[in-house]
């Protein structure tokens, strides 16, 4: 989706306010912009990290899920998340809001500006991520403009190297054709297998 609430699926975002509802009210006011993960898709990914014990979570793009992963993996006690941001104010933004909770112990936003044709996250950038990952969000680079839909194409060829044995992925807003088209394409191309949530607008897959 391109934005927290969709006129669509107000009914699960409503539901889903009140299930991260704990970790929403865990510290202060978080922005939410134009391109955030839908509520419902946010909660797929806490569920993942709570029921598949994910401690290792790389995520494509930042923003107030980045914050509300850092106090999950704080309440549970173990684990970071890494965050990509082509935008280098937001990207300070989000860095800023961890450290006021005193979460940038956990949670880590790496400016990385798009670069390449297609576009694509600066290599220098990608070389200081961390080797292994067990969960990886892709909701970046932004993709909603003519254009710019399979933007999100290279997440899962370059990061599956660093995906370990049993890890999972999830990729938003699968609303949109280029989503759609990516997702087929990485079934095509690759091991992984997808579910789509259409609670969620975003699907979940593992190697087959």
């Amino acid at each position: 989706m391109t934005g927290f609430a969709d006129a669509g699926h107000q009914g699960e975002d409503l539901h889903a306010w009140h299930v991260l509802r704990p970790l929403l009210d865990a510290g202060g006011y978080l922005p939410w912009s134009t391109g955030a993960m839908r509520p419902a898709g946010l909660v797929l990914v806490c569920n993942e990290v709570v029921h598949g014990g994910r401690t290792r979570v790389l995520e494509c793009g930042s923003g107030a899920s980045t914050v509300v992963l850092a106090r999950l993996l704080r309440e549970r006690g173990a684990g970071s998340v890494v965050a990509l941001e082509h935008d280098g104010a937001w990207a300070a933004l989000v860095g800023d809001l961890l450290r006021r909770e005193a979460l940038d112990g956990i949670a880590q936003v790496v400016h990385a500006p798009l670069e390449g044709d297609p576009p694509w996250y600066a290599t220098r950038a990608l070389d200081a991520l961390p080797a292994e990952v067990d969960l990886l969000v892709v909701d970046g680079p932004p993709a909603h403009a003519a254009g710019d839909e399979h933007r999100r194409a290279p997440a899962l060829p370059f990061f599956e190297p660093r995906l370990v044995p049993g890890a999972t992925v999830v990729l938003d807003d699968l609303q949109r054709p280029g989503e759609r088209e990516v997702l087929a394409r990485w079934e095509t191309d690759t091991p992984w297998r997808f579910e789509i949530d259409q609670t969620a607008g975003a699907a979940i897959g593992a190697r087959s």
